[in-house]
C-alpha cells in the first residue's frame, strides 16, 4: 500500500503555498527593480490561490487509507525531513530568508530555489502515492513549473537591473 495520498500531498502543499506566500509578500518589500517588485507580488498572490485551490481540492479527494503504525512512522518521518530540509521550511525561515536578501538577484535565485524544492518534493510524493490520485499533484506540479519559469526569465533577461 502507498504510503501518501492526494490529500496527504495536499496538506505538504498548503504548507508550502503559506511559506511562499510569506517569503513573496516580503520579499516584495524589499525589491528595488519595478519588474522583480511586481513578479514578487503576483507570486504572493498565485501562492495565496494556489493555496485555496490546494484546499478546495483537499476536500474532493477520497479520505486517506488507514495506516499501520510502522507506515505512520515512516511517513512522518519522511514528511519532516522533506520539509526540514525545503528551502523555507516555515513561514520563520521564509522570514529569515528575506532577511539575507542583498539585492533583486539575490531575491529572484532565492525564490526560484523555493520553486525547484516545491517541485522536487511534489515529483517525490506524486510517486509515492496510487495511481489513480497522482492527477493531483500533477496539477500542483503545473502551477509550481509556471512560478519557475517566469522566476529563470526574468533572471535570464536581466531585467533586475534598475
Amino acid at each position: 500500500m502507498a504510503v501518501f495520498t492526494a490529500v496527504e500531498a495536499l496538506n505538504i502543499g498548503l504548507q508550502i503555498e503559506k511559506n511562499g506566500q510569506a517569503f513573496y509578500e516580503n520579499a516584495a518589500k524589499k525589491m528595488k527593480a519595478p519588474a522583480v517588485k511586481a513578479l514578487m507580488e503576483d507570486l504572493a498572490r498565485w501562492e495565496k490561490q494556489h493555496y485555496k485551490t490546494f484546499q478546495q481540492l483537499a476536500d474532493q479527494v477520497g479520505d486517506p487509507p488507514s495506516l499501520s503504525a510502522p507506515e505512520w512512522e515512516a511517513y512522518e518521518e519522511y514528511v519532516q525531513s522533506a520539509l526540514a530540509n525545503a528551502l523555507f521550511e516555515g513561514p520563520d525561515k521564509a522570514l529569515a530568508a528575506v532577511d539575507a536578501i542583498e539585492n533583486d538577484e539575490d531575491a529572484l535565485r532565492m525564490a526560484l530555489g523555493f520553486e525547484k524544492d516545491a517541485l522536487l518534493l511534489y515529483y517525490d510524493l506524486r510517486e509515492l502515492m496510487p495511481e489513480a490520485e497522482r492527477g493531483v499533484v500533477n496539477e500542483i506540479i503545473r502551477e509550481e513549473k509556471k512560478h519557475a519559469l517566469l522566476l529563470a526569465k526574468l533572471l535570464r533577461t536581466g531585467e533586475t537591473a534598475l
